[in-house]
């Protein structure tokens, strides 16, 4: 399966989300780690469709569409979109049953956490070379 086909515009959410119990979880996801990955398959606990969110960040170390594509390759998100930080909550409509988690500080905190770690690992010889 092509996990891709997750991936829908934002345009699109009033009608993806009619009808079924959502749970939206939007972040930079940059990059998706261990810990990201659980917290998305996590959400669809209690018969919830998992929303994820990617947003777009000209800071982040990948681009949004590469984001969106390892988000989608999770097996519990049932849907990507890609917005602005702005953007993406006057997207969703009122009438429907979403839960919404959305802290990007945590998020890029949790971004800042990877890379730190990533760079202490280097600076101590513990990464496999190549």
């Amino acid at each position: 399966m092509d996990t891709r086909s997750k991936i829908k515009p934002l345009k699109e959410l009033d009608s993806l989300l009619a009808g079924s119990k959502w749970v939206a979880i939007a972040g930079f996801f940059d990059p998706l780690t261990a810990i990201q990955a659980n917290r998305l398959a996590n959400a669809a606990r209690n018969g919830r469709r998992v929303l994820a969110i990617v947003l777009k960040d000209p800071d982040c170390l990948l681009p949004a569409d590469a984001r969106a594509a390892l988000v989608a390759a999770v097996r519990d998100v049932t849907t990507v979109v890609i917005a602005d930080v702005s953007q993406w909550r006057s997207a969703i409509p009122e009438q429907t049953d979403v839960t919404i988690i959305d802290d990007p500080g945590s998020d890029r905190k949790r971004s800042e956490e990877f890379v730190e770690y990533i760079i202490q690992r280097q600076a101590t010889g513990k990464c496999p070379s190549s």
